[in-house]
Formats: structure tokens, sequence, C-alpha cells
């Protein structure tokens, strides 16, 4: 009799640990930041880039350019499928993004970009 108790007791726990996870995990991933203004990277980016040694890429329908802080994006193109994974091939963040600028807050390290099924390798220092 307790012997069932206490494998229902564990399978409610394991269960409910479970439920929780994914809602951890959405705690840990960077939270995208979408700069308002229309117009493509500003000159106050692009001096920002240069003084930095970074240098603007632009590749299909989107440019970006990095700092020790994070990734700066600007799409042309509305519905644009992102993922950022870690060197380790771990998924660090997910989603759509529509046109305009964005910023993804990284920290110093090298990451891989994934837009709209083409991957970059981005290094941020």
């Amino acid at each position: 009799m307790y012997k069932k108790f206490y494998i229902l007791f564990l399978s409610v726990l394991m269960i409910v640990f479970q439920a929780e996870l994914p809602a951890q995990q959405d705690q840990n991933r960077p939270s995208i930041v979408k700069i308002e203004g229309t117009e493509q990277l500003s000159r106050l980016d692009t001096d920002r880039a240069s003084s930095n040694n970074q240098q603007i890429f632009s590749v299909d329908g989107f440019s970006y350019y990095t700092t020790s802080s994070g990734i700066y994006i600007y799409f042309t193109r509305p519905n644009n499928n992102v993922r950022l994974f870690a060197l380790t091939g771990q998924l660090l963040w997910s989603g759509e993004l529509v046109s305009g600028k964005f910023f993804i807050p990284t920290g110093e390290g090298i990451y891989f970009l994934r837009v709209n099924n083409k991957s970059y390798k981005v290094s941020c220092k």
C-alpha cells in the first residue's frame, strides 16, 4: 500500500519539476531589445563600430555588427527566423524578428547566428 503511494508521489513530483524547467530556461535566455528608429545603422552606430575596430556586415537582407556587450542587427525584411547558438551548440535564443534594429546582449565570446536558415559565425570582443 505504501509502496504504491510512494511511487505515485514520485511520479507527481517528476511531472511538476519537468513542467517548471521550460519556465526556468526562459529566464536564462537573453532578451532581445528593439531599438526605435526607421533608419538603417545610424552614424552613431557606425562610429561606435569603427571605434571598436568592428566591421558592419551586410548579408542577405540584414546588417549586423558586434561589440563586447552584444550583437546589433538591422533587418530590412519582415519575418526573420533568428536563432543564436553558443560555441558549444547550446541554443541561447530563438524567435521571429520583424524589420528594424535589434540588440542581443551576449557578452564576450564566439556565437553562431542563424538567420533564415543561413549560419554566421559572430565574435563579440
